[in-house]
């Protein structure tokens, strides 16, 4: 398995998405980011995904105007990873934090459903 947030592992999911077919169909007509951080120690990760009308990428780095931002430290990330919590669970237990336009999550869960299968090959 590719060792979670290293640079095989930015590329190998960069990959996946621009490859899933699956994820472009349901990004039609959507325009949204996500954007996460994950702490580490003083150091920061921070990605995001950006799906616009049918074209999906991850891209390193921060971008200007994410539609959604999650941030949690990478402990909790990894826990989310690797099925020990939902992030559901996560947030709950304040572990995990969401800003931005939340409401855009629900009315795109499908679309995260199928960001989620399209990962799931660095996951075994």
């Amino acid at each position: 398995m590719i060792p979670y947030l290293s640079d095989e592992w930015f590329e190998a999911a960069a990959n996946a998405i621009a490859a899933s077919t699956e994820l472009r169909a349901a990004s039609d007509g959507v325009n949204l980011t996500l954007q996460q951080s994950v702490t580490d120690g003083d150091e920061a990760l921070v990605w995001h995904v950006h799906f616009a009308d049918g074209e999906v990428g991850l891209h390193r780095g921060a971008t200007p105007s994410p539609t959604v931002t999650f941030s949690c430290d990478r402990a909790t990330a990894e826990d989310i990873r690797n099925g020990e919590h939902s992030a559901q669970t996560a947030f709950m237990a304040g572990r995990l934090r969401l800003g931005g336009d939340v409401r855009m999550l629900l009315a795109n869960s499908a679309l995260l459903s199928t960001l989620n299968d399209a990962l799931a090959p660095l996951r075994s």
